[in-house]
């Protein structure tokens, strides 16, 4: 739990600074508005690549997987009625630690940047 919040600090930290460096190295300069639009889609791309991770680490793909093991071992029907008897392994052993923080750090700025949008748009 430890590592997990601190990955996620790291990461949130690490989108706000390349924001800013970001918003500074561009043409018209550093801008509020122009950090919290380039921090948005830091955001939404921590969030796509988080989502991404967890659907191949919940094993989404794994009967897709075992098809293909399955029809590449066997070239015949006789072979493959064989091996729906005998138990092929087809579970991946797929966990990234990085996930999760990625899919937090995504979501917390993706919430703060939409509430800064908000307060711009009203003021």
């Amino acid at each position: 739990m430890k590592s997990l919040l601190k990955r996620s600090i790291v990461l949130i930290v690490v989108a706000l600074l390349g924001a800013v460096i970001t918003s500074i190295l561009s043409d018209d300069g550093f801008s509020f508005q122009g950090a919290s639009d380039i921090l948005f889609m830091i955001s939404l791309a921590m969030l796509l690549i988080g989502a991404a991770l967890h659907v191949v680490q919940t094993g989404f793909f794994d009967g897709i997987v075992y098809s293909f093991k399955r029809f590449l071992r066997s070239s015949t029907k006789h072979q493959m009625i064989e091996e729906d008897k005998s138990e092929l392994s087809y579970r991946l052993n797929y966990d990234n630690p990085i996930t999760y923080p990625i899919l937090i750090a995504g979501g917390f700025w993706m919430i703060i940047t939409i509430i800064i949008a908000v307060i711009i748009t009203s003021s």
